[in-house]
Parts: structure tokens; C-alpha cells; sequence
């Protein structure tokens, strides 16, 4: 049976014209060379929508490129270590507990870090938390920024201000599917909130 199925294919092989391999073989090369490309570069591709929104003050594109989920968690996890960092360096009262920081921000975070809240960031109708988006250019101008790959499912841009190294955050990028979403900021190289 083996032997006999291995004669076929070689005949059939043998009956097929070289070019037709060949093209066969180059289309299906270019192919994968074209989907792998495509994968390789859509976290690129996220952040560049993502910019792209940002400056267009367009919060249902933008909202489509963020787990808020896992980005609220982040957000809530980066705030209380820079808030109890700040109390062991005594620029805080002491009396602020891990279960207390965590009560004055989850409701804060879980009402700004939403589609919603996002648009009302957008257009500046939360006096407390305002984005200047008008100078985002310039902004990302007077910083370095470094992006790549930290695993298959793991893209983190990192954003250095050039004037003051302190500053320093990074925005990390998960795997969904084979679409990148924002869903972590982390601030915890900062000097100082």
C-alpha cells in the first residue's frame, strides 16, 4: 500500500510542469511572508490607531484598542504602589493603609477608566483629570520612545521624557486574538505623581 501510494505521487510529481511548482511554491512563500509580516507588525499598527485616535479626539476608535478590564486593574495597581512608595518616604501620613488607598481609588479609576469616562477625557468635561490632547505632538516629541516585543503576547512601548529621565512609562499592549489591545500603563519608574 505504502509503496504503491509513494509511485503516484511521484508520477503525479513528475507529470506536473516545473513552472507550476515553482509559481506554486513562490505565491504560498509570499503568502506566509505577507501574514507573518502582518502579525509581526499589528502592534505597530495599534498604537499608531491608537495615536491616530487619540489626536482626532475619536474615543469610540480609541476605546476599541483598550481592554478596560484589565487596563482599570493596572491603573488601580500602579496608583497604590506609588501611593504607599510616597507614605514609606514619609511625604504621606502614615495612617493611609493598603485597604484605605484602595477605597479612595477603585471608585475613582472604575469611573474614568470606562468607554464613557474615556469620551469625557476625550472632551475635557472631567476638570480633574484633563488630557491636553491639542499638544500630543508636541508632547511625544519631547520624549524617547522605545517599542517591542517582551513576548508573543506581551508589546510594551516604553516613553522616556529626553528633559527629565525621571519620567519614564510604559504602556503595554496583550494579545487578543490576533489584535493588540492597550491593557496596562505601568508609572512605577516615575519619580514623583
Amino acid at each position: 500500500m505504502f509503496y504503491s501510494l509513494s509511485d503516484r505521487l511521484r508520477k503525479y510529481l513528475k507529470s506536473l510542469d516545473r513552472k507550476t511548482i515553482i509559481i506554486g511554491a513562490a505565491a504560498s512563500t509570499t503568502i506566509a511572508a505577507i501574514a507573518g509580516g502582518g502579525l509581526y507588525y499589528a502592534p505597530y499598527l495599534t498604537i499608531d490607531s491608537m495615536q491616530n485616535a487619540a489626536t482626532n479626539r475619536n474615543a469610540d476608535a480609541l476605546s476599541q484598542q483598550i481592554d478596560f478590564t484589565a487596563l482599570r486593574i493596572s491603573i488601580k495597581e500602579n496608583i497604590q504602589a506609588q501611593v504607599i512608595k510616597q507614605i514609606a518616604a514619609g511625604n504621606q501620613t502614615p495612617k493611609m493603609t493598603p485597604e484605605l488607598i484602595e477605597k479612595m481609588v477603585s471608585p475613582m479609576v472604575d469611573k474614568i477608566i470606562t468607554p464613557e469616562g474615556l469620551e469625557q477625557l476625550m472632551l475635557d468635561k472631567i476638570p480633574e483629570a484633563k488630557i491636553d490632547l491639542g499638544n500630543l505632538d508636541r508632547d511625544i516629541a519631547k520624549s524617547d520612545i522605545n517599542m517591542g516585543y517582551e513576548s508573543l503576547d506581551r508589546f510594551v512601548v516604553h516613553i522616556t521624557d529626553k528633559v527629565d529621565r525621571s519620567k519614564d512609562v510604559s504602556l503595554i499592549l496583550k494579545r487578543d486574538g490576533i489584535a493588540w489591545k492597550l491593557a496596562g500603563i505601568d508609572i512605577s519608574k516615575l519619580a514623583d505623581i
